[in-house]
């Protein structure tokens, strides 16, 4: 039954899913004793990435410090000599590259490295004691000019010599709980917990608000700026200036962004409430692209992104570290993809009506979502009513004599069995004979393991054909 379940799923997913939904899939990056929570990400130096691990808590997973990566997260490998062993001093909420120096946010004060990581230094002279923690809590950081500055509970606070002292530079703020900060030009601009956004235009010497356009009083917990526009998430929605914060608009929709990332001519938000997980756009938030893909949707959101040479990265809310392949949001592009004209509604696949797809689609919202799709084995289970181990027809609520296009299910298993072969044979892109991994979607890519006989790693057109035998009446399951 099992068996069948899977051919069944795959024939479904790959026709009736549009290619786009099962182009552009993350794959996880595996962390160290299978931790589950990332709350800062950077690129450093020669696209090496860092990883500020996080917990919470009231959790029983605590953080493990700074982890590296110069394979893109192929292998990953601790670099937290110099932390002190503390669940605060190893929870990291913002980490920045500058200068061949790494500067990391921990939740008791800021850490210095000058070799990659190899080595940290603890320099927080200066910086202020939270009184609910009775810790140094640094959230964001950024850079000006050489000068360093830390956004804490307590407001705006700067160092000149690389944190071996900090200097208050809150003056202006009506709310002093900095959660973001970013820098464009020679602005600064800093996300408040509760009173928006705020700029500074003569290094942090005095601040005023910037909420032309924003509702009042949001949270904003993230900021960025790229090319001539500033982007900040709000609990409000996400919004976007091209005047250095004088004015903003909406962008995005109802979507909250709670990270952000720049690299390589592309902004990705992460976000913390919307429709989807993932937005990229590759024309500076004029327009955006859900490319949440297979990501997990569940839990908060997304808390940091990172963007290199070659990955997208992405740390979802305990559901670990993982990456899209820039090539293959590009390919989702020219393919249309799933496109947002600044606005977050609708991402996820339309579904038809039948039997088996409202059994698959649990909230009846007409979509299949990842986790639907990950439940798909156990509803189809529940269509078997005489428990044969076979999904005939009828238990699919499919009438026989009805065709469907492409050859789909509605048209019995020889019409299925023709559709699966017609749409393998299309992702034959250099029309060599030869289905290869790079060229199957990632969500389908098991295919492989069933249908390659001779065990080359790919699947050759008599390949292809027997497994699609396998749908016909009378064939294997």
């Amino acid at each position: 039954m099992q068996q069948y379940l899977y051919t069944l799923l795959f024939t479904f997913t790959l026709l009736f899913l549009p290619t786009e939904s099962i182009l552009g899939q993350w794959t996880e990056i595996p962390l160290p004793n299978e931790h589950p929570e990332v709350f800062a990400l950077a690129v450093h130096a020669n696209n090496e990435l860092v990883i500020g691990t996080g917990g919470l808590p009231n959790s029983s997973t605590n953080a493990m410090g700074i982890l590296w990566s110069n394979d893109h997260g192929d292998n990953i490998t601790h670099r937290s000599t110099g932390l002190l062993d503390t669940r605060f001093d190893r929870l990291f909420r913002s980490i920045i590259s500058l200068d061949g120096w790494l500067v990391a946010g921990s939740a008791d004060g800021v850490y210095f490295s000058n070799d990659s990581g190899k080595n940290w230094e603890k320099r927080s002279n200066g910086l202020p004691i939270v009184r609910q923690t009775s810790k140094k809590s640094s959230n964001g950081l950024t850079s000006l000019d050489g000068t360093i500055f830390c956004g804490t509970p307590a407001g705006v606070f700067k160092t000149n010599d690389k944190g071996k002292t900090w200097v208050d530079s809150s003056n202006g703020l009506s709310n002093p709980d900095v959660r973001a900060l970013t820098c464009l030009e020679k602005t600064l601009v800093a996300s408040t917990d509760g009173a928006g956004i705020y700029i500074s235009s003569d290094g942090g010497n005095h601040w005023s608000a910037a909420n032309n356009g924003i509702p009042a009083n949001v949270h904003s917990r993230a900021i960025i700026g790229n090319d001539q526009a500033l982007f900040a998430g709000t609990n409000r929605g996400t919004y976007r200036s091209t005047d250095l914060g004088k004015t903003w608009s909406p962008t995005l929709g109802s979507a909250n962004a709670r990270s952000f990332a720049i690299g390589n001519g592309l902004v990705a938000a992460g976000a913390f409430r919307g429709s989807g997980t993932v937005y990229i756009s590759s024309n500076n938030g004029e327009n955006w692209f859900d490319a949440s893909a297979n990501l997990p949707r569940g839990g908060i959101g997304v808390w940091a992104m990172a963007i290199d040479n070659q990955f997208i990265y992405a740390a979802v809310n305990r559901q670990g570290l993982w990456r899209l392949a820039i090539k293959d949001f590009e390919a989702l592009q020219k393919k249309g993809g799933t496109g947002l004209a600044k606005s977050a509604a609708g991402q996820l696949p339309e579904i038809s009506g039948s039997l088996v797809t409202q059994t698959l689609d649990s909230n009846q919202d007409g979509k299949l979502s990842p986790a639907e799709l990950n439940q798909a084995s156990l509803a189809l289970e529940s269509l078997d009513k005489n428990q044969d181990g076979q999904l005939t027809q009828s238990e699919m609520g499919l009438n026989p004599t009805r065709q469907a296009p492409m050859g789909g299910i509605g048209g019995g298993r020889s019409g299925m069995a023709s559709g699966v072969l017609s749409r393998l044979k299309s992702m034959d892109t250099n029309g060599d004979g030869i289905l290869t991994k790079d060229e199957i979607p990632g969500m389908m890519q098991r295919i492989i393991d069933r249908a390659d006989t001779n065990l080359d790693g790919a699947l050759d057109n008599q390949e292809i054909e027997a497994f699609t035998q396998q749908l016909r009446p009378g064939g294997r399951n």
